[in-house]
């Protein structure tokens, strides 16, 4: 099957096609469409079957039964909410992937997850590799930390060490902040005979009743040199560090998803305030209004909207009864208050 599909950003193509396997077999969908500049390729799986289980007949194969429009209703709603930006500063809240962003509260997904690998030259950089897992709001293992991974590798490679002459050396074992999001930090390196590797390691330490899709968990790990191959680090120690180090300060959240929240002081997200709302911290707030009511365009441009509130304050009004009579209440009940700096 094939569907052509009218979009926001243009004409889509929508196909389905079996796909047979030695245990069951499933309906693939997949939404092919140009967002911007990029290229997007959407796909769904589907093989779920009716409860109770139909019984195959040769003239009624299994898969007939399989039911593809679930997953095919969830890429339309993508496909039509699914927006392309080239200045980061500018993109709304959601997920940015090279300049195409997904939004949660459009498209309805539960969680987001994503794996990115650096490619590297392997002439210039041998057995080096560095890889950004992300696993949303509820990633992260509660049973065991970083540090308590490490201790417990550690144990079970101390015989291996000793037999074949190896030292292993832990350079860092820190708890620092990545972006304001608190964090776990292990550096370490495996001498042998005549080489060096090093492993470097991060994760966030966010509880997860605390994490968001705004402080989602992030897994961090960059090796230089190959345990398993015996192969050597390309690079250095302080080349090591200067790498990972540049790449855990570099980690920002998004303008929308909370970057101009940070606190310079503590480096914790400062929380979004509604009128008539305690001040939590003295500072330069900003007023703003849901996209879709119909004064956000002209709050947005007003630059009153800005005001110095200070500690203990009650979040103030924007809309005046006696201009607004009718309307005031409910949309000073819209506005959210967002810190943006120090006075």
């Amino acid at each position: 099957m094939q569907e052509v599909i009218d979009t926001p950003n243009g004409k889509a193509l929508l196909l389905r096609y079996l796909t047979s396997g030695d245990i069951e077999a499933r309906i693939d969908s997949e939404l092919h469409m140009q967002v911007g500049s990029r290229y997007v390729l959407l796909k769904g799986n589907s093989y779920h079957l009716p409860d109770p289980e139909p019984t195959a007949t040769k003239e009624k194969p299994m898969y007939t039964y399989i039911d593809p429009k679930p997953a095919e209703d969830r890429l339309r709603k993508v496909a039509m909410n699914i927006k392309g930006y080239t200045d980061a500063t500018k993109a709304p809240e959601g997920f940015c992937m090279d300049g195409v962003v997904m939004n949660e509260k459009s498209m309805g997904y539960d969680i987001e997850t994503a794996m990115f690998q650096a490619i590297v030259d392997r002439q210039l950089l041998p057995d080096t590799q560095l890889s950004i897992d992300m696993d949303g709001q509820y990633g992260g293992n509660e049973d065991e930390t970083l540090f308590q991974r490490v201790n417990k590798l550690s144990a079970a490679l101390a015989v291996q060490l000793i037999t074949n002459g190896w030292q292993s050396v832990e350079l860092r074992r820190n708890t620092p902040k990545i972006n304001g999001i608190p964090a776990r930090e292990y550096v370490g390196a495996t001498h042998l005979p005549d080489k060096v590797m090093f492993r470097l390691l991060a994760e966030t330490a966010l509880p997860k009743q605390k994490q968001s899709l705004q402080r989602p968990f992030f897994n961090f790990d960059f090796k230089a040199g190959n345990l398993m191959t015996e192969g050597a680090s390309p690079l250095d120690q302080e080349q090591s560090l200067k790498i990972w180090d540049t790449l855990l300060n570099s980690m920002r959240l998004s303008p929308s998803n909370g970057g101009n929240r940070l606190d310079p002081q503590t480096g914790d997200l400062v929380q979004e305030m509604k009128v008539g709302q305690t001040c939590p911290k003295s500072g330069v707030w900003a007023a703003s209004l849901p996209n879709t009511h119909p004064s956000a365009r002209n709050l947005a441009s007003y630059h009153e909207r800005l005001k110095n509130i200070k500690l203990g304050e009650p979040m103030p009004e924007m809309f005046a009864k006696f201009m607004f009579p009718k309307t005031a209440d409910a949309d000073n009940a819209a506005i959210t208050w967002t810190w943006m700096r120090e006075s």
